[in-house]
């Protein structure tokens, strides 16, 4: 009773009095009652909160520790053999990377002229985003000389997004910039008798899943498992200090984590049981449909099957002999029943119905079962499950309201995986492109030497770009920013020729601007004449229309 009362009313507090030299006694101190506004004594208790408000109702504290590899597996295995997972995955990938972001130059002018350099920022962006192009849709791109950079980006992401992470490579060969991928399950530590973890620990280094990670928490190393079971240890930057080889993640759970997990971690328990529930009314609707018809007797009914005869006549009992009767194709008939042939009606024994089987009780609720919780899927992973599932059929509020969500996501998704795939290739390809003279950089090597990172991040800064989600009216989209700004922008352009190219996804301005007056050009040489315009005449209160300048 004395530990009860300890637990329910806590423990007196003890307090340590020396009386006298040497001596010392243990003294109970209960403290006193405060006393309420009321004029009632009250006690204070001071207690632990962990998150439960009652005793037991969430369970006990759990500290997870992530298998990452068993958490990689389950993760490819549900894409592999779960319908919605597949869908899911594959359509975030198709909108977020397509094939392949398009890069943007966009070097800071102001603090590059604040770093006393001046470029001619147009000049640079054009051979810059040109030479990238090309060199970024050719298979020479990848380091096995099949696969284009555009193609690994969409792997690269598809790959983090299910397993966890993917080991991105750089190299240079024969004076061209080659990518390599390694998935993330080969990235793991070297066996412990491996001389890896001795040299690491004597740099003040440590492995952990399979990353020499120095005491700065910076990534030194990445150590890849080969086909042979060896090893091959990675440095993650060059002898000049450029990243040449980095890890991309899907998620991240912990700061302390240092590899990543897939975005179905979350949903995988869910997915296993939606892919149970979803096989076992298939199962059940198939094997209701094998019965179509049941016999049901009344108490009166004297249980006669009113379709012996038609057992009779499938059985050949009639014929005398043991042989059963097969149709057209060498089937045996003995257990076909038909239950009505050429409109046959059957003569019931009393109290006794022939009833039609209906499975559609088994299904009534298979459609809301699975468009509930692939809209939860869908919603832990930040892609609007109508865009998920191709089911574009809600009102043009709700729709609108699912695209500007969604391209707030776009956005967001691209810029991260922007600066952990993109950008590190694009500062090395730069580098190397600056070095053979191919693009005009003035004071870029100069800034290079003396670690000049604001000259340097100004040089690199940029942008990749991929196809947005169209809005639902556009006309409607343009006509509210032009209620924002007012009667007196009503004449300034919203947008740039590159930007609506870049919208409507129709290839390249510059390109498309040349195209184009060479086909004027030609027309021209042709013959073909514009259709003229018509403008209402400058006279007051005439309506007539004149026609300007090409009229015949």
């Amino acid at each position: 009773m004395g530990k009860l009362k300890d637990f329910i009313f806590g423990k007196p507090q003890m307090e340590i009095v020396k009386q006298e030299p040497e001596q010392i006694a243990e003294v109970e101190i209960i403290k006193s009652p405060e006393v309420s506004i009321y004029g009632r004594p009250t006690f204070t208790y001071t207690h632990s909160f962990n998150g439960e408000k009652n005793l037991g109702e969430i369970g006990p504290v759990k500290d997870y520790k992530l298998d990452f590899q068993s958490l990689r597996f389950r993760s490819w295995e549900a894409r592999l053999t779960n319908e919605i997972a597949k869908t899911i995955l594959n359509k975030y990938a198709l909108w977020v990377i397509g094939s392949g972001l398009r890069l943007k130059s966009e070097p800071v002018e102001q603090v590059l002229k604040s770093e006393g350099l001046n470029i001619d920022t147009e000049k640079f962006n054009e051979i810059t985003e040109t030479r990238f192009k090309v060199w970024a849709k050719s298979a020479i791109s990848g380091f096995d000389n099949q696969k284009s950079l555009n193609i690994k980006s969409n792997e690269a992401f598809s790959s983090s997004i299910t397993g966890g992470d993917v080991l991105v490579i750089i190299r240079y060969i024969d004076g061209i910039v080659k990518i390599q991928l390694v998935d993330g399950e080969h990235v793991c530590n070297p066996g412990y008798n491996n001389d890896y973890f001795v040299k690491a620990k004597g740099a003040g280094n440590r492995i952990k899943h399979g990353i020499e990670i120095d005491p700065n928490g910076e990534y030194v190393a990445y150590y890849i498992r080969t086909i042979d079971y060896s090893y091959e240890r990675v440095l993650a930057k060059n002898s000049s200090g450029l990243k040449v080889a980095y890890m991309v993640y899907g998620d991240e759970h912990r700061l302390d984590d240092c590899r990543g997990i897939g975005l179905l971690v979350t949903s995988l328990e869910s997915l296993s049981k939606m892919d149970r529930y979803k096989e076992a009314v298939i199962g059940s609707a198939e094997e209701a449909a094998k019965v179509a018809y049941q016999i049901i007797h009344g108490r009166d009914s004297s249980g006669e099957n009113p379709l012996n005869s038609v057992l009779r006549k499938a059985s050949d009992i009639d014929a005398g002999n043991d042989k059963l009767p097969v149709d057209s194709r060498g089937n045996e008939l003995a257990n076909k029943v038909a239950a009505t042939v050429n409109k046959q009606v059957f003569n019931m024994p009393n109290d006794s119905e022939l009833k039609t089987l209906n499975s559609s009780t088994t299904t009534l609720y298979f459609k809301e079962f699975i468009e509930t919780n692939i809209n939860i899927v869908a919603a832990a992973i930040n892609i609007p499950p109508n865009v998920a599932m191709s089911l574009y059929n809600d009102s043009f509020s709700a729709s609108r309201a699912a695209t500007k969500d969604w391209e707030h996501t776009l956005s967001v998704v691209r810029e991260n995986f922007s600066f952990q795939f993109y950008q590190p290739i694009y500062n090395f390809w730069l580098h190397v492109e600056i070095l053979q003279n191919k693009i005009s950089a003035p004071g870029y090597l100069k800034a290079f030497l003396n670690k000049n990172f604001m000259a340097l991040d100004a040089y690199r800064n940029a942008r990749f770009t991929g196809d947005m989600f169209p809005h639902i009216d556009p006309l409607k989209e343009v006509n509210a920013e032009r209620a924002k700004l007012g009667p007196l922008a009503k004449n300034i352009a919203l947008t740039t020729i590159e930007a609506a190219t870049e919208a409507l996804n129709s290839g390249d301005s510059d390109s498309n601007m040349k195209q184009f007056s060479e086909e004027i050009l030609y027309a021209n040489d042709l013959g073909i004449k514009a259709e003229p315009k018509e403008t209402s005449s400058d006279t007051p209160g005439d309506k007539k229309k004149q026609k300007i300048e090409g009229e015949d």
